[in-house]
């Protein structure tokens, strides 16, 4: 039976054990690093790109989107986050997937998000207006008979088109239509009748949604649906002082330049992801906390209960493999652009729990009547998983 205390490394000998106190300046990387050879020294000029493209995007997006300064890093991180889900056998690549998925009432600039990544990296942009009458064809595209020539042709809808994707508010589409979606947000591919087409290499998408508490003419977006999504952001109110801006804010004024080339960008992707060190105990900690937000289940005899007793009460379904993928890779673009670190800290993979987690806990219907919601959850599960 395990010994080990809270903030124990599970993985060295005792004599070996050190504790490692969050919030304490000690410095995990230099401990660790030297046991695998790997030394953390100047920025890389790669790394230092990344950093200064941030940097600018939210100086650039500050023209066109007052405050949402956490929000606006969030977003670049998925932007930056190469997160493997689909092998390209034909082009011996693997396809990104990093999708964002923002939530919040109407009004609170949820669509400029979109508008300005795409406008800094001179990607086409296309928008989807969410509606409870869309068909599936008007997002992948269609094939008609050419009436002149008798031959198919194929229209293509904006999913299938656009390099940068905004679906706006797209809990107001049914889930028929919501379907639509799936294939291109994970295998960046469209199927067109027979035919499937690949979506172009730089491929992104926004969603946006309303809390599905405001009621009319919303639907509850699919378990496939939101895993799909590399993080959920929550976008509130401004805090008073920046709303005030917004009273004499002039939009003619409004001219966002393009930052850098979309190739760029990818390359910048693939730097980050090998020259952000994660420690093997890091990896194993994401494992460790996405493990516990599933309940036990006797058809799993490898898998073991929870420590939360919020888990096992109140959660239906926990975080999927495709959490533990998008964790791994994002924590490497936070604690570069939060941290200006080539280094990965666990509070860089606390702070990203709910934004990777949230979306992808489904609690059981009495959760609501406990007044338990997935934050809350989250946080047991931060506080009962033993730190490395």
């Amino acid at each position: 039976m395990s010994t080990q205390g809270p903030g124990q490394r599970d993985d060295i000998e005792p004599s070996e054990t050190v504790f490692f106190p969050i919030g304490s300046g000690f410095r995990f990387a230099d401990r660790w690093c030297a046991q695998t050879h790997h030394v953390p020294s100047h920025m890389q000029p790669d790394l230092q790109d990344a950093i200064d493209f941030h940097e600018a995007i939210v100086t650039e997006g500050a023209k066109a989107l007052v405050g949402y300064e956490r929000e606006k890093a969030l977003a670049n991180m998925v932007l930056l986050a190469e997160i493997p889900t689909t092998y390209d056998s034909e082009e011996q690549r693997q396809v990104n997937a990093g999708n964002l998925l923002l939530r919040g009432v109407p009004g609170v600039g949820k669509t400029f998000f979109g508008v300005i990544l795409a406008a800094i990296s001179g990607a086409r942009f296309a928008r989807l207006q969410g509606r409870a009458d869309l068909q599936p064809t008007e997002v992948v595209g269609f094939q008609m008979i050419n009436p002149a020539t008798g031959e198919f042709i194929t229209e293509f809808g904006p999913l299938a088109s656009a390099e940068v994707i905004l679906l706006d508010e797209i809990n107001r589409i049914p889930l028929k239509s919501q379907s639509a979606f799936l294939e291109g947000l994970q295998d960046r591919s469209v199927t067109v009748g027979k035919e499937t087409y690949k979506l172009p290499t730089f491929s992104f998408a926004i969603a946006t949604m309303n809390p599905i508490e405001l009621g009319q003419g919303t639907f509850p977006l699919s378990e496939a649906a939101t895993d799909r999504f590399a993080i959920m952001v929550n976008i509130g109110y401004l805090p008073p002082e920046e709303e005030q801006k917004l009273v004499t804010f002039d939009f003619k004024k409004v001219h966002l330049k393009g930052l850098m080339s979309k190739e760029r960008v990818l390359d910048l992707r693939s730097k980050i992801g090998e020259q952000v060190f994660l420690h093997d105990a890091l990896a194993k900690y994401i494992r460790r906390l996405v493990a516990a937000t599933r309940p036990y289940s006797p058809e799993n005899d490898w898998l073991q209960r929870s420590p939360s007793p919020l888990v096992e009460q109140y959660v239906d379904l926990g975080g999927s493999p495709r959490a533990t993928i998008c964790w791994g890779r994002l924590v490497k673009v936070w604690a570069l652009l939060s941290g200006r670190r080539s280094e990965v800290y666990p509070e860089d993979v606390q702070e990203l729990a709910r934004y990777v987690l949230g979306h992808r806990l489904w609690l059981a219907p009495h959760a609501e009547n406990r007044d338990i919601r997935a934050e809350t959850v989250i946080q047991e599960v931060i506080d009962t998983v033993a730190i490395p």
